[in-house]
């Protein structure tokens, strides 16, 4: 499932309704195919913590219609980590999220990883240096 990622003010996104599009309100950048269970190994990557630990770092923040869509704040701390990330971090991280069972799966390139990581610090940095959140948007 495509889900959107994006930076926002606790504020504006509270006040988001079930037919709007984030991508017309925030900066936002696609998660590709990198679903929720795919995220939490880099997650744990990252943080240290364990796989089941890092699958709850998406808090759910709304629940803007009874099925969805479901709006998720990544966690302040691991946000904090991401955006920290040297350059130098990224290719080694890269390689260890690449053994992952969930990434292996989906059979990336490494340069697919890597880019799909420098924008998510990118993101991080943006939403840690302006006292924002980082978001997923997700129908599922």
């Amino acid at each position: 499932m495509h889900q959107i990622i994006f930076v926002g003010a606790a504020e504006s996104v509270a006040e988001m309704e079930a037919d709007e599009n984030p991508a017309n309100e925030f900066p936002c950048m696609s998660s590709q195919q990198f679903h929720r269970e795919a995220r939490a190994q880099l997650y744990a990557l990252v943080t240290g913590c364990f796989l089941d630990e890092a699958l709850d770092l998406e808090i759910l923040d709304q629940t803007l219609m009874p099925d969805g869509p479901f709006i998720y704040l990544l966690d302040p701390r691991t946000q904090r980590s991401i955006a920290e990330l040297e350059e130098g971090q990224v290719e080694e991280l890269g390689q260890l999220w690449m053994t992952c069972g969930e990434i292996e799966q989906l059979d990336l390139a490494e340069n697919d990883i890597q880019e799909f990581m420098f924008l998510l610090i990118h993101f991080c940095q943006i939403a840690v240096n302006d006292d924002l959140g980082l978001y997923i948007y997700s129908d599922d």
